[in-house]
């Protein structure tokens, strides 16, 4: 990968973190602020739906952090675009895609159809 291209990437990566560090500020400031709020104008139920919404969007942000963080981390030992399932590099369209992406595409999809099939053996 170019030089060029991973400072790319890196800029890309290093907006991405700044977003959602705030969304997750913000995020925290309205569940405590619509605590009282929200029960004020709508009923218990909408309120928790509501807030559990917020949380699994704050985790599933979290989550993108993570992978953001290392990535970043990867960067700096000059790993980073290498699929951590088969060691074969990750394609650079892909990165610009999710360029915290830890797998290639190949090993991504395969990945995924294990967990749902597990998922799906674990509903029976």
């Amino acid at each position: 990968m170019r030089k060029r291209e991973m400072e790319r990437l890196k800029r890309k990566l290093l907006r991405k973190r700044e977003e959602i560090l705030s969304n997750l500020e913000e995020l925290g400031k309205e569940t405590s602020e619509e605590g009282e709020t929200l029960i004020e104008y709508y009923d218990r139920a909408a309120f928790q739906f509501n807030r559990e919404y917020k949380i699994a969007l704050g985790e599933k942000e979290a989550e993108i952090l993570k992978d953001i963080e290392d990535a970043l981390r990867k960067m700096e030992e000059g790993t980073y675009g290498v699929c951590e399932e088969c060691g074969k590099p990750i394609s650079v369209k892909r990165l610009t895609a999710v360029p915290w992406a830890r797998y290639c595409v190949e090993c991504a999809e395969r990945l995924e159809a294990e967990k749902e099939a597990e998922a799906s053996e674990d509903y029976y």
